[in-house]
């Protein structure tokens, strides 16, 4: 090939859009449909608490069996973390008891993730929201933060 040749092709081609084959729905709408049916069992999801409430966040062995409810206690407890982060004038020593609900909320979504059947697309949402909670709980603990 010339270097003529290789000029006169495009630099950047454009790619063709990646479309779900036919019968394959794609993850926004499997998770939509898994947490729909959630719903319809649940007797409702609990409002997030205020950071002036960490110390009164509900520990998952209180909240509904459904992985839809418990997905959405340990977001609400790492949406928290994130705002108690980053409130600059908290002391991290208020932020203990929210790092130790993390590491918990790690431990059940793994035992809830291996519950699941492997072809639940909730599944991978589980595993990586049990990981996130580990990881930040790892990262506070180990002084990343201070």
């Amino acid at each position: 090939m010339k270097i003529e040749d290789i000029l006169s092709l495009a630099i950047n081609p454009a790619r063709p859009e990646a479309k779900p084959a036919e019968g394959e729905a794609n993850f926004a709408q499997h998770l939509q449909e898994a947490l729909a049916a959630e719903t319809k069992t649940a007797t409702g999801v609990q409002a997030p608490a205020g950071l002036e409430q960490l110390a009164a966040l509900n520990p998952l062995s209180e909240v509904g069996r459904t992985p839809g409810e418990v997905l959405e206690t340990v977001l609400t407890h790492l949406d928290k973390y994130q705002e108690a982060l980053s409130q600059t004038d908290l002391p991290l020593k208020q932020i203990a008891d929210l790092v130790q609900t993390l590491e918990q909320d790690s431990q059940r979504l793994q035992s809830l993730a291996q519950n699941l059947p492997g072809n639940s697309p909730l599944k991978q949402v589980v595993e990586e929201a049990a990981a996130l909670a580990y990881t930040e709980s790892f990262k506070f603990n180990r002084g990343d933060y201070v």
